[in-house]
């Protein structure tokens, strides 16, 4: 076992600091330690999730064995995972910046698989054209492979089914490991870095290689974090990772873990079966480099039989894992039991099955995408004095960007900074009571609310926030565009979420059929429903609860499912939501409004994608040339945002007049960086010169686009 602790680093192989955050994997953290240093990581260190004592205890007799650095967690439970998540970048960045040369964060069913020389770490970084500033291995994922019940053998004994390898069975875009040196990344992301900004934007090189050795900066700059179909990125290494497991292991580690297990609810043990069927690839046989399992069975016998201590550790948490699914259900409803029985023979339990009652007053399992976990703004913020402008009249129209990144950038952004003073309530219910406008109402539910406020019978504005507003402390903000509403004196229904899962919820869907049903919509002379992104997708798939409206989409997606729109890979928490069922495709329910207004970049061809979807017969493209995703945003910025909304909803806009009015938003500086990024691009330093050239001749008024 010495070799483990004490074996050298190959010549030439760099310093890579590896890290791994639990979560409930208390069984197979033995097998991930050995196998990654068995292939050369000589530095691990393993954060903690406290999911039960037994599992801590292994932790801390693999680091008394000087396998790996162990870090408990003070945030135990299902409840504190995003907090956990979050203080584990900060030490994973913080330490590396000390001394590594590389770091590496993995999941705890990810395992490197390095395929060229002897299978080692230093092989790998031997066999690569130059030395890399991020290293980007795909994943191959790895189904149930027939397996249904946990059990204490080797994951890479039990699972032997997934996805392609890049040579056999079909291709997916997947997910990927990113090594990279500290000196790049802004922040962390799980799994990978976020960069900073001078190299998401190309304005120093970065050296970025994939696990077959190719040269893909510009590829994953543009195209995102996942290896594409026709570059699949294996060859030299690449990273099986165990996602599924079996039926039972999954809703388990879903379910959570300690003494006293929770009440599990019909919508999360519906979402979770259907996460795992979502996940349980099983094309072809994974080949695994010869012998390596049998190698790691022997380390383990070896370890075991040196360090009893860990094995006495190893063979608690089993034992607590393996009888854990009987002490869950014993307090479950029948019906309950029932699917669940169904799930662990391979099944997928009918709809129906999920429809028992959730008792009052007992602990319950949280829903898969809980609001709890998002991370809120620090600071609760006041309306100091009425908004004169357009920043502040659109607060919350930031940026929607594709990382899905939980706000702790934004959060952080603001350290040091003069902020506002507190506020003890949103700005509607301080209207409610203190602007004479007290009629409306909040109606709450688990991750959603909807707040009324009710003005006049005129106009009814129905807003639907988008991944900006959700990121938000949910306690003290508006709803989105709530100030624009406000100052036109029209009434007001805002649909506020909390988490990004794009308005999939059956609670959400019941609630808002009950106002169409109780003639909620019929009492105003006309309604527009907007949004911007996942809150466009929303303004048009609810457009049918109100026949004849108006819709205003900014960059909206038209829908998530893989069956309709699979070809867009952005948004993974959206795609991950559950398709099935009511206002799953916006282009088919908004076919019953009156106009759809559709603004995007033609240049974004996701985006224009999902407008051609739309019905011609009642839609108008409004093409924002250089605006990227971020349309509602560059409206905003050019003080437009709230002349086009008001012209929309009063019925005076026409095609014509809206881009007059986008004329505006072309000298601001979020339309000129996208016009350099893009003249770089296409016609390189020379194009740019031209640009730069150009700029201060043009103004605002000019009939010639820019």
């Amino acid at each position: 076992m010495n070799n483990l602790i004490d074996h050298s680093k190959q010549t030439g192989q760099p310093d890579v600091s590896l890290h791994m955050l639990m979560n409930d994997s208390g069984p197979t953290l033995v097998e991930w330690v050995l196998h990654h240093r068995r292939i050369g990581f000589d530095r691990i260190t393993v954060y903690g999730d406290s999911a039960n004592e037994q599992a801590d205890a292994l932790g801390r007799a693999l680091e008394n064995a000087g396998l790996i650095s162990y870090r408990p967690s003070a945030h135990p439970g299902l409840a504190a995972a995003n907090t956990r998540q979050r203080a584990t970048t900060e030490a994973i960045l913080q330490e590396g910046r000390k001394d590594a040369e590389y770091l590496l964060w993995l999941m705890p069913e990810d395992f490197v698989h390095i395929e060229t020389g002897d299978g080692m770490l230093g092989d790998l970084f031997a066999a690569l054209p130059q030395a890399p500033d991020v290293l980007s291995l795909t994943c191959q994922i790895v189904g149930s492979s027939g397996q249904r019940r946990h059990s204490g053998e080797l994951l890479c004994q039990r699972f032997g089914r997934g996805t392609s390898d890049g040579r056999r069975g079909p291709l997916l875009a997947t997910i990927m490991r990113s090594l990279f040196r500290p000196s790049v990344a802004r922040r962390l992301q799980s799994g990978r870095p976020i960069l900073k900004p001078k190299f998401a934007k190309r304005k120093e090189p970065l050296i970025w290689l994939n696990g077959a050795g190719d040269d893909t900066e510009g590829r994953f700059l543009e195209g995102g974090w996942l290896a594409p179909r026709e570059a699949p990125g294996f060859g030299l290494g690449r990273v099986v990772s165990y996602v599924s497991q079996d039926p039972e292991t999954w809703l388990l580690r879903h379910v959570g873990a300690g003494p006293d297990l929770p009440f599990i609810t019909p919508d999360m043990l519906k979402a979770t079966i259907t996460q795992f069927f979502r996940w349980n690839f099983n094309f072809i046989d994974i080949i695994l480099p010869q012998d390596s399992c049998q190698k790691l069975d022997k380390l383990r016998q070896d370890l075991f039989q040196e360090f009893p201590d860990i094995l006495h550790a190893h063979q608690a948490v089993i034992a607590e894992f393996g009888s854990r699914l009987d002490r869950l259900l014993a307090g479950q409803d029948p019906q309950a039991r029932q699917a669940i029985a169904l799930f662990l023979e391979g099944k997928h339990p009918p709809a129906s099955m999920f429809q028992w009652h959730v008792p009052v007053g007992v602990a319950t399992t949280r829903p898969f995408q809980d609001e709890s976990n998002m991370h809120w703004a620090s600071e609760l913020t006041a309306r100091e004095a009425e908004p004169d402008n357009e920043e502040e009249t659109w607060a919350g129209t930031e940026q929607d960007d594709q990382s899905e990144e939980d706000g702790a950038d934004r959060a952080a952004d603001t350290e040091g900074k003069n902020l506002p003073r507190q506020s003890l309530a949103p700005g509607w219910l301080g209207d409610f009571r203190l602007s004479g406008q007290a009629h409306g109402f909040y109606h709450s539910m688990p991750n959603y609310a909807c707040v009324h406020a009710a003005r006049s019978h005129e106009h009814l504005l129905v807003s639907f926030d988008n991944l900006s507003s959700a990121r938000e402390n949910p306690v003290a903000r508006d709803p989105w565009g709530y100030d624009f509403v406000r100052k036109a004196g029209w009434s007001h229904l805002g649909v506020m979420t909390f988490i990004p899962a794009w308005y999939r919820n059956d609670g959400l869907h019941r609630y808002l059929l009950s106002l169409k049903e109780s003639g909620f919509f019929r009492q105003f002379q006309s309604v527009t429903m907007f949004g911007t992104s996942m809150g466009g997708y929303g303004a048009a798939a609810f457009s049918s609860l109100a026949p004849g409206c108006k819709v205003a989409a900014f960059s909206p997606q038209s829908s998530l499912s893989s069956r309709i729109a699979g070809w867009d890979g952005r948004y993974l928490s959206g795609r991950m939501a559950d398709w099935d069922g009511a206002f799953h495709d916006a282009a088919r329910e908004s076919a019953s409004a009156a106009q759809v207004w559709l603004f995007y970049d033609p240049k974004v061809e996701l985006d224009r994608r999902h407008c051609e979807r739309f019905s011609p017969a009642n839609s108008c493209h409004i093409p924002l040339r250089h605006a990227d995703h971020k349309t509602a945003l560059m409206l905003r910025n050019g003080k437009v945002l709230s002349k086009t909304m008001r012209s929309i909803v009063t019925g005076e806009a026409t095609r014509s007049s809206l881009l007059k009015l986008y004329r505006n938003c072309r000298l601001t500086p979020d339309y000129l960086e996208v016009l350099r990024e893009r003249a770089l691009v296409s016609g390189g330093k020379k194009r740019l010169d031209r640009l730069e050239r150009a700029i201060p001749t043009v103004n605002s008024g000019l009939d010639r686009p820019l």
